[in-house]
């Protein structure tokens, strides 16, 4: 074999792997794409990945930006005008009108607050403040037991009314406020997935914080999310779990949990879940709580709620509810330094975990695992080979990988694959104009 042959098959052999859509145009089949669009919103970031996108009548990133725009301007704290803000400066205790939107989430949450005994109260926004995880952060510090005593005073969902035909909320207590960080980012999702729905985008995955609805699939297989061990010094993923949108309720997930927001003071964690009964943080062994269910917003809200109950009565509340729940707890008599427990599909992980423990390797990779290394090794050399033979004999040169960092520059500066020709200009404006947007916004949530 020549140089330039094996040259060539090196070649082609990177590309393979940086730009898995080239296989289809050496083949001269159709390329389903993935547009994937990302920036900022509710003080965190947001991704949408959309699968074989349709014609767009309107720049979709422009459309999702408009949308979380509009939910932030009713449902952020952060931001001085917004609807919410507005009805937390106001000292009336008469109707307060607001959008359908607000009024609907809010009708949401306090039905969860009900269920759970206020364990999950939007209107402990005071409390998270005081204990410096609000919009007004200060120097972390523990408040004063008299400061927390008063602002008890004004928490409490039962203080709370809301009606959503004309919508609008009222309060009982002038000094009521609401905060809807536990779900908000969860709604959201749940519009930008019905909006793109509208558009004709069937096979969508949209996060934001954390956050994720799916819709269809990818290229036939389930969308993944990975549920994060908790307290890991890296983004280590503790369980691969697949939205399986046609299998039933589960094409959302929310996770909540101790282990991202917290401060310490001589020694004592002090958590940002703030349990609305007590006005403390949460004090319990209970790391993190993921929900998956068929709505965003409500996997979001109970995920929260469960987090603030505890490892034995929340697994008591989503039995109740019929929520699918994984619930992972500090325990240091285990090897691990953790205890599951799981309610519905999640429960399956709880099985594949003891089954791992006893066997020493995990349940995926033991039985078939030397077939499909087989299978995979002789395709994967098939397809290296065909596509080397029409790269040679095409006369086709080899610019780079689509999006890689070999990619040809074009006389004007732009870049692009000869193979894929899948232009980056595109992709490059949308950043510009996501850029300029975010440059121009005010400080959001």
């Amino acid at each position: 074999m020549n140089s330039r042959l094996v040259g060539n098959l090196i070649a082609v052999a990177c590309m393979i792997v940086a730009c898995p859509s080239l296989t289809r145009h050496c083949f001269g089949q159709s390329s389903p794409q993935m547009l994937e669009v990302s920036g900022r919103t509710m003080g965190t970031t947001f991704t949408v990945k959309i699968f074989d996108p349709p014609e767009f009548a309107e720049d979709p990133a422009f459309l999702v930006d408009q949308l979380l725009r509009r939910v932030n301007d009713q449902m952020s704290t952060y931001l001085e005008n917004s609807e919410i803000s507005r009805f937390n400066r106001s000292n009336s205790t008469e109707w307060f009108p607001v959008s359908d939107e607000l009024a609907s989430v809010v009708a949401f949450s306090q039905l969860v607050a009900e269920k759970t005994g206020g364990a999950f109260d939007v209107t402990v926004g005071p409390l998270v403040n005081a204990w410096n995880f609000g919009p007004d952060r200060a120097e972390r510090a523990v408040p004063d037991g008299e400061v927390i005593k008063r602002l008890r005073e004004s928490v409490g969902f039962r203080k709370l009314s809301v009606r959503v035909d004309p919508p609008a909320l009222r309060k009982s207590v002038a000094g009521l406020k609401l905060d809807l960080s536990a779900v908000a980012k969860g709604y959201a999702v749940d519009r930008v997935v019905a909006l793109l729905n509208d558009q004709d985008a069937e096979d969508l995955f949209v996060e934001i914080g954390g956050e994720v609805s799916v819709s269809g699939n990818k290229a036939g297989q389930w969308w993944k999310v990975g549920i994060q061990m908790p307290d890991a010094a890296t983004d280590s993923v503790l369980i691969a779990h697949s939205l399986n949108v046609g299998g039933g309720n589960d094409r959302s997930m929310a996770t909540s949990g101790d282990y991202r927001n917290y401060f310490e003071v001589d020694g004592t964690r002090y958590s940002h879940t703030i349990d609305p009964r007590s006005g403390m943080p949460i004090e319990h062994s209970l790391a993190s709580v993921t929900v998956v269910t068929d709505f965003c917003m409500a996997a979001d809200a109970w995920a929260t709620a469960l987090n603030v109950l505890g490892p034995e009565k929340a697994l008591q509340a989503a039995k109740a509810e019929g929520l699918d729940v994984l619930l992972v707890a500090r325990d240091q008599s285990e090897a691990s330094g953790y205890q599951l427990a799981a309610n519905g599909s999640l429960n399956q992980y709880i099985t594949a975990e003891e089954t791992s423990a006893e066997s020493g390797v995990p349940e995926e990779q033991g039985n078939g695992r030397f077939t499909m290394f087989v299978v995979t090794a002789v395709a994967f050399a098939l397809l290296l080979f065909a596509m080397s033979v029409g790269v040679l004999f095409g006369q086709r040169s080899i610019s780079g990988s689509c999006g890689g960092v070999n990619g040809t520059k074009n006389e004007d500066g732009s870049v692009s694959c000869s193979l894929c020709s899948s232009p980056s200009d595109a992709c490059r404006d949308l950043r510009k104009r996501m850029n300029e947007k975010s440059e121009n916004e005010m400080v959001d949530v």
